[in-house]
């Protein structure tokens, strides 16, 4: 089995990425393109119709549906980016981080440096996400799963929990993120659009996006009995570029997003154990057993290293 460290690629170079076995032969620059176009159109979209609508139930709405997109975006393809799969062309995946990176206050280095030790130490008692679900009060005695699950996100918490992460460090990255925002402010307010900035793309992004890095972030492993949970439902695969297919993910992370779905489907075929759940309501009632089952908490799941 392959380190962690082996599971990311080499520095990038200016250099195709050749292909292997792990990479479909329709892998291309324009897959990654094609795919940030999608992200970032359903967004202008949304945003230009609830404007034009008007009225507080289409601004929700849209506030729901951006942070969908920039979910898209700020976790699936930053991930995709940080394995070096977005682009063909390697260094493209760190050069065009102002796309799927910087505009979550994050770069693509600080992003792989922490799923990278998301891959080493997952399951073991150094797994960063045991601090979070601490934080998120997964581990206390009779666990309200309702309260987690439905009403949790709607206190702030999520957001609080995000801000946690940010850092502009090293300093490098610190550069970028504060450079970036100076100047997408500074233009904003060159041209009027700081209201339009803030109502469609910060709000979405400390709301509904961080609504659901707070559900990924549990769906993923928590409460699971092979370690990593895969959601299987179509429409947030298509939506998130496969982004549920996650055990395969651990597993076999040299393939790309959209070769998930052939790879997991051979995963599941080779019956391994999986945890799997169909979205996001069959996740809640996996949850609810488990509190069911641990009413003096649910345990913190380890695997042998």
């Amino acid at each position: 089995m392959k380190t962690a460290p082996e599971t990311f690629a080499a520095p990038a170079t200016n250099r195709p990425r050749p292909r292997d076995g792990s990479i479909a032969e329709t892998w291309s620059d324009a897959r990654g393109w094609l795919a940030l176009a999608r992200d970032w159109g359903a967004i202008v979209v949304i945003a230009a119709a609830a404007h034009r609508i008007g009225g507080g139930v289409a601004y929700l709405a849209a506030v729901g549906l951006i942070g969908a997109f920039q979910f898209a975006l700020g976790e699936a393809l930053i991930h995709e980016a940080s394995h070096y799969h977005l682009f063909r062309t390697r260094s493209w995946n760190d050069r065009f981080e102002f796309l799927y990176a910087l505009p979550f206050f994050m770069t693509v280095a600080q992003f792989r440096e922490e799923h990278l030790a998301h891959h080493r130490d997952v399951g073991t008692p150094d797994d960063a996400l045991l601090a979070d679900y601490r934080l998120a009060g997964l581990f206390r005695p009779r666990l309200n799963a309702f309260w987690v699950w439905f009403l949790k996100p709607l206190t702030g918490f999520p957001a609080r929990l995000y801000l946690t992460k940010l850092s502009l460090k090293p300093r490098r990255c610190g550069l970028k993120i504060v450079g970036f925002w100076a100047l997408v402010a500074g233009l904003a307010a060159r041209f009027g659009l700081l209201k339009l900035l803030a109502l469609y793309w910060l709000v979405p992004l400390w709301t509904a996006h961080t609504a659901f890095l707070y559900w990924s972030e549990i769906q993923d492993h928590f409460a699971t009995r092979s370690g990593t949970r895969s959601v299987t439902g179509r429409l947030g695969n298509r939506l998130w570029h496969n982004n549920g297919l996650h055990a395969v993910h651990h597993a076999r992370a040299g393939v790309p997003w959209f070769n998930l779905p052939a790879a997991h489907r051979d995963y599941a075929a080779s019956g391994v154990p999986l945890d799997l759940s169909s979205g996001f309501l069959e996740t809640y009632r996996q949850l609810r057993a488990a509190a069911l089952r641990n009413p003096e908490g649910v345990p913190a799941e380890r695997r042998e290293v």
